[in-house]
């Protein structure tokens, strides 16, 4: 049975990276990311510098997502196992931090649709580490504000809370991060 394995966390947490890294262990591993390559994947990457409607912007990620979680149950069917940097709860966690929107409607409007995963790992840091982390890079989104990180990390640890997901300490040095992955991982029997 192939594994769904979702790495969720703000900004600079070291998804790209841990993502990376199980893909170089495991064989017949496929990585993806949210937001995808779909049309409104495209879109929802260029209006996240832009002053637009937090329910725009929930809205064009939900459709990405659709079509992206399409994506993914083709390759489980082939018997790949795929890793996804960031899935429904980045959604949930970025876009219920405006204070138009709440946290369960965020989640309760994406069930319907959704592939459950059989881990999601949490890579959890302090929204001041993400900024630092981030700081170098040439992009600059919209959701990169410290009062805005702060919500959104507390966000992730209340879905991780309630869904039981995996939450690792990524202000750790990667390696040790990298090891607490892998016995996850070992213990899913990939």
């Amino acid at each position: 049975m192939a594994h769904f394995i979702v790495l969720e966390g703000i900004d600079g947490s070291g998804k790209s990276s841990i993502a990376d890294f199980i893909a170089d262990i495991y064989e017949e591993v496929h990585t993806t990311r949210e937001p995808s390559n779909s049309e409104p994947g495209e879109l929802a990457k260029k209006i996240s510098s832009e002053n637009t409607s937090p329910y725009f912007d929930l809205f064009l990620y939900l459709a990405d997502r659709v079509e992206h979680t399409e994506k993914i149950k083709e390759k489980l069917d082939e018997e790949i196992n795929v890793v996804c940097d960031r899935y429904w709860g980045s959604t949930a966690a970025y876009q219920s931090a405006y204070e138009e929107i709440e946290l369960d409607y965020t989640v309760d409007i994406q069930e319907p649709f959704l592939l459950e995963p059989s881990l999601t790992i949490l890579l959890d840091i302090d929204p001041k580490t993400s900024l630092k982390r981030i700081s170098n890079r040439t992009y600059k989104s919209k959701y990169e504000r410290l009062s805005f990180l702060k919500r959104v990390r507390e966000n992730y640890l209340t879905l991780a809370e309630r869904k039981n997901w995996t939450v690792i300490d990524a202000e750790a040095e990667l390696s040790k991060v990298k090891e607490r992955v892998k016995r996850e991982l070992e213990e899913l029997k990939i």
